[in-house]
């Protein structure tokens, strides 16, 4: 994995791969936003989509505060990469929207995570003994995968209920079913 990253560093490729698919993504869809600067000495603004966003949800509009790292997207705080809106208010004052990448997703720091050897686990037998507190996992939180789902909910007095014993569908008695009811032999069906 270093040895990658290290040609790709002498090659001059200052972000990573997904960096760079994520900026071509967000850079075609800015192409269509409309921005109206609202206070262009603290760069804030508001971007309007003139397109359907392929991602399901409506038009909308959003408001960008670059000082702040803002867009009321969320794309850009959580993904600490500039989104088409950001990326389409950079480009009307014709802001280096590049320099708002962080420092992450360079080839140099993630060489840098790389660079230090990791050094092997050695056997259990040789771990220290530890005194404190245990930690067990919760079955009933593991994500079943297939069939009905089991109910979580607490039962109490109220959900107890006196069971009626079940009667015959044909004879409404008792003891036994309209498969087995012994008044349904003498019955016949005529067409």
């Amino acid at each position: 994995m270093a040895k990658q990253h290290a040609s790709i560093l002498a090659s001059g490729q200052i972000y990573t791969e997904k960096c760079m698919t994520f900026m071509k993504s967000e850079i075609r869809k800015s192409n269509s936003h409309r921005v109206d600067s609202f206070d262009r000495s603290n760069h804030t603004f508001m971007v309007h989509e003139t397109v359907v966003p392929k991602e399901g949800r409506p038009i909308g509009h959003f408001s960008i505060n670059l000082p702040n790292k803002w867009c009321d997207c969320g794309k850009y705080q959580a993904k600490h990469m500039p989104c088409s809106h950001v990326i389409a208010a950079c480009s009307s004052i014709k802001y280096d929207y590049w320099s708002l990448i962080s420092e992450v997703y360079k080839v140099e720091t993630v060489l840098k995570v790389y660079s230090e050897a990791f050094q092997p686990i050695p056997n259990e037998g040789y771990w220290p003994q530890y005194e404190g507190v245990k930690v067990c996992h919760n079955p009933l939180m593991r994500r079943v995968k297939k069939g009905r789902p089991k109910t979580k909910r607490i039962r109490t007095e109220m959900d107890t209920t006196d069971r009626v014993p079940r009667k015959c569908g044909l004879c409404r008695v008792s003891g036994h079913t309209k498969k087995h009811c012994p008044n349904a032999a003498g019955t016949s069906t005529q067409n």
